[in-house]
C-alpha cells in the first residue's frame, strides 16, 4: 500500500509546506506538514490543481469543477511521490479525512516518484 503526494513540480525531497486554502478551510487542511492520500486519483486531481485552478473536488461524485477549465492542460506532467505509510511514525500521522494525512515531518524521501498526464484524471473524474 502506498500513500501518494501529487505535484507539478518534480523534486528529490518532498518538504514541510503551509497548506493554503480559501478562506474558512479546516485547520486540519491548512497545517505546516506533508499531505498524502490514500486514493491515488485524488492526489493526481491535488497535483493538477493548478491546471486550471481547481474550484472544487467532489469525491463522492467523482467530478472537478475548475474556474478557468479552457487553461486546463490534458498533457501536462504531474508527478506522484509515493511513500510506504509504514516508514512514518505513527505520532506524525495527523488524519484529515478518508482521503487527506497531513504528516508532521520536516522532509520525506519517496519511496518512488510516477510520472502522470493530467488529462488521466478524467478517466475517473468527469470534468
Amino acid at each position: 500500500m502506498w500513500w501518494y503526494h501529487g505535484s507539478d513540480k518534480l523534486f528529490p525531497t518532498l518538504r514541510r509546506q503551509k497548506a493554503l486554502g480559501p478562506p474558512g478551510t479546516p485547520e486540519k487542511e491548512s497545517l505546516a506538514a506533508i499531505y498524502f492520500s490514500p486514493d491515488l486519483f485524488f492526489a493526481l486531481a491535488l497535483g493538477m490543481r493548478r491546471n486550471g485552478k481547481i474550484v472544487e473536488i467532489d469525491n463522492s461524485n467523482r467530478t472537478i469543477r475548475f474556474e478557468n477549465p479552457d487553461q486546463f492542460q490534458p498533457e501536462k506532467e504531474i508527478y506522484i511521490y509515493c511513500v510506504g505509510p509504514e516508514k512514518i511514525p505513527d505520532e506524525k500521522k495527523v488524519w484529515v479525512d478518508e482521503r487527506q494525512i497531513a504528516v508532521d515531518l520536516d522532509e520525506i524521501k519517496p519511496d518512488k516518484v510516477e510520472r502522470h498526464k493530467t488529462g488521466e484524471v478524467s478517466q475517473h473524474h468527469s470534468i
